[in-house]
Formats: C-alpha cells, structure tokens, sequence
C-alpha cells in the first residue's frame, strides 16, 4: 500500500491509496472505477484502513488520509470541531484534484462525512457510514479520563472495550492491531477528537442529504449502537442498513470481508 505526503492547509499530510507510486509532486491516478476517501475516527489514523484500500482497490480508487496531529501527519493539536475537519477534507480533495467521491467514514469519520455533505454536497457521490451516530453518547466520565491521560495524570488504558465478545475469544491479534494504532497519536489530539464528538448533534440536519448512502453498524456496538445507525438511515432518504455480526466499534477489521463486500455491492450499484 503506497504512501505519500501532500501539503493541505499547511499540514503535511500523510494518504494511503493503492495504485502505482508516483513522484513527491506528481498526484497518484484516482481514475479507476469510484474514488473513495476514507476517514478514520477520533484518535486514530488512515492506516487503520489498510483492508479496505486493499480489497477496494481492486476495482476503484480508495485513498485515505491522517488527519491533522493525528498518525504521521504534521501537528501536535488536532482541530476543534467536526466542521473544522469537513473543511479540511474538502482542501484535501482540492490538493488531490478529486472534484467528488464516495466518502467512506468510521466514527467520527462518520460525523465529518455527514458535516461535509451538508457544507459540500455536490463533491459526494454518496456516503458510507460505519459505527457512527447523528448525535454521539460521550459521558463526562469518559472525557475526564482522557484528559487525565492527555495531562500525564495516568497511564493511557489498552483494554478491550468497542469489541465483539468473538474478536476478543478468537482473534486477539486485531485487538492488539487497534492498541498499535492508538498510540501513533498523541493523546491530547484523541482528547480533542471526543470533546468534538461530545458536540456533534446532527439529527435534524441529515433530513437534508439526497446522495446515495449505506450506513453500517456492528450488531455488539456499544458505542455506536444499530439504533444509532437506524436513526440515520430513518433521516436520509433512501439510507441502506447493514448490520454486520460479530462485530463491535471496529468491524473495519473485525469483520473486514463482511464489510468491505458490503461496500463493494453498494458503490458497484451507483448510477
């Protein structure tokens, strides 16, 4: 999976694609079937994608991007807001030279997606929406626990919460992949990313979308549940639910073929 760095808004930037490398200045070709931008969650980075650049791949166009503090990407602070990061993916599409695309995001990914359909409608193809919510369940508990960790106060925790009971019985190794890709971050940027989450309350202004969407939730979510992802598919006309077994908070590698097959039938199927 080649790697490359862009200059977007002043941020080095770190994408992920699949396809030939190409020179520092040269921009990769995202010609192939559907371009598919993919946007990781708080904390986290475009790598986490890596099953998906690889299958999807094969017949489209998928590049993922850090975010700004987030990964390898330049920055020590995150942005502040959802829409602060909307605007940033549509710098980002600028720099790339892609005019739209399938805007694939997990999380909070899912939140800027939705925030960047509303700013920027006429740049998404459709959307595809992965463990994700109009309006997210952050307690106070969990903020204060972060921040303590982002202050040096203590230790940052690797548990097993956002997984499946299965993930956890019979494939640890995508656990200990998810810790790997949790300190690629600094824990003040994953502080910020759920204090913006915290903000986010998108429920009545999602009625508005008109592209072509598929929302996705795993069925043992706890985080993002199936009736956070039902209230989106209620609000955007036309939505597609799939709920994906033995998955929680991450079935981009949980469950990646159950998710990336998904995703497949349903960009193969854009007019």
């Amino acid at each position: 999976m080649p790697t490359k760095y862009v200059q977007v808004k002043g941020y080095a930037t770190q994408i992920y694609y699949r396809g030939k490398t190409t020179l520092p200045d040269v921009i990769p070709d995202f010609s192939r079937g559907r371009t598919i931008a993919l946007i990781h969650g708080a904390g986290s980075n475009g790598h986490t994608f890596h099953r998906q650049v690889e299958a999807l791949g094969e017949k489209h166009s998928p590049v993922a991007l850090d975010l700004p503090g987030h990964g390898r990407s330049s920055g020590v602070e995150g942005l502040t807001t959802v829409g602060d990061y909307a605007d940033f993916i549509a710098a980002w599409l600028d720099t790339l030279k892609i005019k739209s695309a399938v805007i694939l995001g997990h999380s909070m990914g899912g939140a800027i997606a939705m925030e960047f359909a509303l700013r920027h409608p006429a740049r998404v193809d459709a959307l595809v929406l992965s463990s994700t919510a109009a309006k997210f369940n952050v307690t106070q508990e969990r903020i204060d626990a972060l921040r303590a960790v982002s202050m040096g106060r203590t230790t940052q925790a690797f548990n097993t919460d956002g997984y499946s009971p299965k993930t956890i019985k019979d494939n640890f190794d995508v656990v200990r992949e998810g810790w790997m890709e949790q300190i690629k971050t600094d824990p003040r940027v994953r502080y910020g990313d759920i204090v913006a989450c915290s903000k986010v309350d998108l429920r009545e202004a999602i009625a508005k979308i008109d592209q072509p969407a598929l929302v996705l939730a795993g069925k043992d979510d706890q985080g993002t549940t199936v009736d956070d992802a039902e209230l989106i598919v209620s609000r955007i006309k036309g939505a597609k639910l799939e709920v994906i077994a033995d998955a929680g908070h991450y079935s981009t590698r949980e469950q990646p073929a159950q998710f990336n097959a998904a995703v497949q039938q349903f960009v193969d199927g854009l007019k």
